[in-house]
């Protein structure tokens, strides 16, 4: 083996080691590293430098950073766009659609709504005609675009999408399988967004409990899976039962991933809402506060994730007699919910109904 190309994989896998250990500053260079000399080797470990760049991207998403992990995942895809073109195999199918996936879901994440669809329906047209309609990537490409559908309100074009997927890899694998537990997690979520909660707790605990039995209580897929159902819950006004699963799942992120990650601004917004909903304002607010800071740090001012926190913590004032703090925080929510979803969105609903009540 050349060296060079020796050196890259020893990198790659004490990239991998660091970032399984937590160590993730050390992780990021080490991937870095590793696609440097990848790149230098050429020939066929051009696909190699795309691979460092895609698991790059997933670790600097793990850590909140969507800008840097964009940076990482286009440049993966301008490899396979100037390098890749010259291999043909499935492998190299796979990484080019490994990185329009990330494209598409951070553009996503970041409310780059319209740039994500033209990405993800592109990786769903490539998966299909190179995998054909029944196979995993398809249907990863199918949950990738449902995702996006749920967000942008598109509900019924979501649920086909993911029925459709979790169809197809129900019948290869079973239900004992990571992607067919993400299936089940995601139809719980729509369900939700729906406000049909009674509709969506089968998936949702579905969901929970099968990646328990594979990855254990702790894991942090196991706990988003919890606390997904933990917000079925709270739908349905099971207070006492949904409050425990965040408090548990706050304590294990918090424990993994600092103070401020997606999935502990995620919990600290329910959490919020369940002490709002038991009269514990004080602590509410509180909670809703230090998840507005956070979102407002990650995700910025004018993202609709920051809007619903903004819109939630109105919802607590308004309650309280603040009316010329809430009336602020719906207003603010309604001037970035209504461009950016559109005037018939749930939450440009929800936001202007809420204004007009103050």
């Amino acid at each position: 083996m050349d060296p060079k190309v020796e050196k890259a994989v020893e990198l790659y896998n004490q990239a991998c080691d660091a970032e399984e250990k937590g160590d993730w500053a050390l992780a990021d260079a080490l991937y870095l590293q590793s696609h440097a000399l990848f790149e230098e080797a050429g020939g066929i470990h051009y696909l190699d430098a795309a691979i460092a760049l895609n698991s790059l991207a997933c670790l600097r998403e793990r850590r909140g950073d969507y800008e840097g992990a964009l940076c990482a995942a286009r440049k993966s895809a301008k490899v396979m766009e100037m390098r890749g073109v010259l291999f043909h195999s499935p492998e190299a199918t796979e990484i080019r659609l490994q990185g329009w996936g990330l494209i598409g879901n951070l553009l996503r994440q970041m409310a780059r709504y319209a740039e994500a669809e033209q990405v993800l329906q592109r990786a769903l047209k490539c998966a299909c005609t190179a995998f054909g309609q029944a196979s995993e990537e398809s249907a990863a490409a199918r949950n990738h675009l449902g995702i996006l559908y749920k967000y942008t309100g598109e509900f019924n074009k979501a649920e086909w999408l993911y029925r459709e997927a979790l169809e197809s890899l129900s019948a290869q694998y079973g239900e004992e399988n990571e992607w067919v537990a993400t299936l089940y997690h995601n139809l719980g979520g729509l369900f939700h967004a729906r406000g049909d909660f009674a509709a969506g707790e089968p998936y949702a605990l579905t969901a929970w409990e099968i990646r328990r039995r594979l990855l254990g209580e702790d894991h942090p897929s196991t706990l988003a899976d919890a606390a997904a159902y933990a917000g079925i819950l709270d739908g349905l006004e099971r207070y006492a039962e949904s409050e425990p699963i965040y408090v548990h799942a706050l304590e294990v992120f918090e424990r993994i991933y600092g103070s401020e990650h997606y999935e502990i601004v995620v919990n600290l917004n329910n959490l919020a809402n369940v002490r709002f909903m038991r009269g514990d304002y004080e602590e509410s607010e509180r909670l809703f506060r230090r998840a507005l800071v956070i979102k407002e740090k990650m995700l910025g001012r004018d993202h609709p994730d920051t809007a619903l926190t903004a819109n939630n913590l109105g919802v607590l004032l308004q309650s309280l007699g603040r009316l010329d703090e809430a009336r602020g925080l719906f207003a603010r929510a309604l001037s970035v919910f209504e461009p950016q979803l559109g005037p018939e969105h749930p939450k440009t609903l929800m936001a202007r109904e809420n204004l007009k009540t103050v």
